[in-house]
């Protein structure tokens, strides 16, 4: 995930709430606004999260590799690999 796909996704969180009546008939719109980032964050902020811990695990497999039975090509492969997108 980039910056700029993690900044459009909350800015649509972010649209989105304006446009529904039930946050313009809010007692307090900013409050209401605020929950939508706050939460549109989060989100974002739980991707990050699990690409990190994919990243960690991508290291570990890596450092545990035999160098007697392993070639940097087997510790590129596991770097490259692509799992799920998020």
């Amino acid at each position: 995930m980039n910056k700029d796909h993690a900044y459009h996704q909350i800015a649509l969180a972010c649209l989105k709430a304006l446009r529904t009546p039930a946050a313009a008939a809010a007692h307090d719109p900013a409050q209401a606004l605020y929950e939508v980032i706050d939460q549109a964050f989060s989100q974002q902020t739980a991707l990050l999260l699990a690409e990190l811990d994919d990243c960690q695990h991508r290291l570990s497999s890596i450092a545990a590799l035999d160098p007697q039975r392993h070639s940097l090509a087997d510790a590129q492969a596991i770097a490259r690999h692509t799992g799920p997108s998020h």
